[in-house]
């Protein structure tokens, strides 16, 4: 019908974070975790269209610029270092396999998302259908969140490993490396051949000098809501006691 791509694409999108407000709504939100990216923007100007159900809400975030953005907003938003207990994490994904393993860090805050997701009691996930893939890394490089003293050492053995691994660097403001809101510059690595997303994970975090890896695997992931341009599927795990 004349569509161009990024129509389509954005309409898929946003068809995915409506129905993500309704399946959020379904739960307990006392203490909400939020990521980062284009997907939680539009999810953020959703929400602030129905504030009024959030003013009991506080908010948890995987970036500076999310904080800054629900605090713009008007919604309560709390130090992830005095919360122990999230209530649902919402989130978008870079790549989603059949088994429901992930990709995520391409805004360069895996480590926060990760930490706020294993906190949460229920994990969603917003995507739209361009996100899906056979296997991961298809698409999207793997990104790794190195502390900056390791990183040539991490680096040298990322090669020694045959994973292509490449520096993040800034693509506009400050020149250089990227960093993270934690402080750990990020390192992409291509894999060429099929990876086994919990093996390889657990390879790279043994690693000294990695913080942390973009490979969410599927015990991180609750509810899987993804986008097109006329209907939306939803992928849930059994979620029991909530």
């Amino acid at each position: 019908m004349g569509y161009t791509m990024s129509t389509d694409i954005s309409q898929a999108k946003r068809k995915a974070v409506e129905e993500a407000m309704k399946i959020l709504l379904s739960f307990k939100r006392e203490v909400i975790g939020v990521g980062t990216g284009s997907t939680v923007d539009m999810f953020i100007d959703l929400m602030s269209s129905f504030s009024h159900l959030f003013i009991e809400s506080y908010f948890v975030c995987a970036s500076v610029y999310t904080c800054r953005r629900l605090s713009e907003n008007g919604f309560n938003v709390l130090d992830i270092s005095n919360v122990d207990a999230i209530d649902a994490y919402v989130d978008g994904a870079d790549e989603v396999d059949p088994e429901l393993n992930m990709i995520k860090g391409g805004g360069g805050a895996l480590t926060l998302e990760k930490i706020i997701a294993s906190a949460a009691k229920i994990k969603i996930y917003v995507v739209d259908y361009t996100k899906l893939v056979k296997n991961l890394g298809e698409k999207h490089p793997i990104p790794i969140e190195v502390i900056p003293h390791a990183l040539s050492i991490v680096y040298r053995k990322l090669k020694e490993m045959g994973l292509n691994p490449s520096i993040r660097s800034s693509r506009e403001g400050k020149y250089g490396f990227v960093v993270a809101d934690t402080g750990g510059i990020i390192i992409d690595i291509y894999p060429k051949t099929r990876i086994d997303p919990q093996s390889l994970n657990i390879k790279l975090k043994s690693l000294p000098g990695v913080i942390e890896t973009g490979i969410f695997t599927k015990d991180l992931v609750d509810i899987v809501i993804v986008g097109y341009q006329d209907i939306v599927t939803i992928s849930r795990k059994f979620i029991s006691d909530y």
